[in-house]
């Protein structure tokens, strides 16, 4: 039994040493890409369409397009409200992970429910 596994292992790590060419690991890469944006305009389309085929190079450069024509038409976020001061930054790290209705959290703080 102990022959067979490790003839296993060493035939799966000759496969993994063949596949190992720049052909398999380019269309890997594409499939995959290391591009966050890339990466991220692939994971949207298959979300959007259960039919998209990563495989299919014209589906992922349609992909790519429709993406960032997304990205480009889109305006910059615009942060509106008050700049946190240090006082409730601290109040808040010091509330931890705790419910709001928290019994403990509404007892530290000066009795009235937030």
């Amino acid at each position: 039994m102990k022959p067979l596994f490790v003839a296993t292992i060493i035939g799966i790590a000759a496969a993994g040493a063949a596949m190992k060419s720049e052909a398999v690991s380019g269309f890997v890469a594409d499939i995959y890409p290391k591009d966050s944006v890339r990466r991220e305009a692939l994971n949207l389309c298959a979300l959007a369409n259960p039919n998209f085929n990563r495989l299919d190079p014209a589906a992922r450069d349609a992909c790519y397009g429709h993406a960032f024509a997304t990205l480009a038409s889109t305006e910059p976020l615009v942060l509106t409200g008050r700049a946190p001061n240090q006082i409730d930054l601290g109040r808040a790290a010091n509330l931890g992970n705790s419910p709001r209705n928290d019994v403990r959290v509404v007892q530290q703080s000066d009795g009235s429910p937030r």
